[in-house]
């Protein structure tokens, strides 16, 4: 499992940096909020503790939740093995690293958790106002594009990992977006995972599997979960 952390941390990069994003992406969402602000109502953005509250009493796929801090991510496994690792795009590697600090670079609140099991993630956003969300969700789809086809290098193991989009549908979302990555190493795959990112209002939320699970309606199913607990929060 250590060996493909660099590349659990790219998919985590994929989820998050929409949100958390840098350069023209974020400057032009900055700009559609500002524009749109005299003309949507006022979103009710979640504070943390809600996020929080939200991650640790939902239920999805017979798995309870915990919420992980991002922002502490320093010290884990997972960034120190993204940090010694050599990725060609390297620009997908900067993706990856700023997805850790996303809750301090984005404008709004951000909270990430993993499943008991440590087989599913989930992530959630919750931004100012349903433009700044749906520009965050287009974003999923250009990312996914930059670093369609990356090449890994991690001690001393080279792994391939390529992307594609897929129609997927989650129940109560306004949108969704589903990106599923293939990740090989030795000409043996190692891990397929789904990432499927729902808006619903002006909130995010990104459900994606860590670990084969054997069910390829796991993670929808995990997002619809979520979903509508959020709705239910907002």
């Amino acid at each position: 499992m250590k060996r493909v952390l660099p590349a659990i941390a790219l998919i985590a990069g994929l989820a998050l940096t929409g949100c958390s994003g840098s350069g023209p992406a974020k400057e032009e969402a900055a700009g559609e909020q500002k524009s749109a602000a005299a003309e949507t109502p006022e979103a009710k953005q979640l504070d943390e503790a809600q996020l929080m509250k939200i991650i640790e009493s939902t239920n999805a796929g017979g798995q309870s939740f915990k919420s992980v801090d991002i922002g502490d991510a320093s010290g884990s496994e997972a960034i120190k093995a993204l940090e010694s690792a050599e990725y060609e795009p390297a620009e997908c590697k900067d993706l990856a690293m700023s997805a850790l600090n996303a809750s301090e670079s984005s404008n709004g609140t951000t909270l990430a958790g993993a499943s008991a099991d440590n087989t599913l993630s989930v992530a959630l956003m919750s931004l100012a106002d349903e433009d700044a969300a749906g520009s965050q969700l287009k974003n999923s789809t250009k990312i996914a594009e930059k670093c369609s086809d990356v090449t890994i290098k991690s001690q001393g193991i080279e792994m391939n990992m390529s992307y594609e989009t897929f129609d997927a549908t989650v129940d109560g979302a306004d949108e969704t977006v589903g990106v599923r990555a293939n990740i090989e190493a030795g000409g043996q795959t190692v891990l397929n995972t789904d990432t499927v990112t729902s808006r619903v209002g002006n909130n995010i939320v990104t459900a994606a599997n860590i670990a084969d699970t054997g069910d390829e309606n796991i993670v929808p199913d995990t997002a619809a979960a979520f979903v509508d607990a959020v709705k239910n929060a907002g």
